[in-house]
C-alpha cells in the first residue's frame, strides 16, 4: 500500500440525535457516536451521523479517492435537498482518512468530482495518516477496493 482512502459523509451537533438522522434520510450509518462518549482516549464533542455506504463497523480503503467519493456520492445524491437542510442546525462534511507509506504521490481529483462534490455542498476534511509498510496488518483491518 503506498496510499489507501477512507470516505465518509459526516453530519454532525451537540444536539444531534443520530436515529432521526437515519430514520429521516433512510440510509443505514456506518458510523454513530453520541456527544459525551468515549471514542479511544478521547470524548465526543458533537453527536455524529457518518454514512460510508458500508454497514456499521465496516470500513472499505479505497485504492482511488474519486472512487471513493463516486460510491458514497451515489448512495447520498438522492438525499441531497434533505441533507443541505441540515446545513441550518447541524455540520456537515467529508472526512476523508489518507493512509500512506510513502511521501510521494496523494490524491488527485477530477474536475467532474469537484463540480459534484461543491453542487453536493459539504466541506472535505482530510486526516493524513502514515502507516509502517513494514508492520504486519492488525486483524480486521480494513479491506482494499482494487477497481480501478
Amino acid at each position: 500500500m503506498a496510499h489507501a482512502y477512507t470516505v465518509e459523509f459526516r453530519i454532525y451537533g451537540e444536539a444531534l440525535e443520530p436515529q432521526t438522522i437515519t430514520k429521516e434520510i433512510g440510509l443505514n450509518p456506518s458510523h454513530i457516536a453520541l456527544a459525551g462518549t468515549a471514542w479511544g482516549t478521547r470524548v465526543h464533542r458533537h453527536s455524529v451521523w457518518g454514512y460510508s455506504g458500508f454497514e456499521e463497523g465496516h470500513s472499505v480503503d479505497w485504492e482511488w479517492l474519486e472512487e471513493g467519493f463516486v460510491y458514497v456520492l451515489d448512495r447520498l445524491w438522492p438525499h441531497r435537498q434533505l441533507i443541505a437542510r441540515y446545513k441550518a442546525q447541524y455540520q456537515v462534511a467529508w472526512w476523508i482518512g489518507h493512509f500512506q507509506s510513502s511521501f510521494d504521490g496523494g490524491p488527485s481529483l477530477s474536475s467532474s468530482i469537484l463540480l459534484r462534490l461543491g453542487e453536493f455542498g459539504a466541506d472535505v476534511f482530510i486526516d493524513n495518516h502514515f502507516v509502517d509498510s513494514n508492520e504486519p496488518e492488525e486483524s480486521g483491518s480494513k479491506e482494499m477496493s482494487k477497481t480501478k
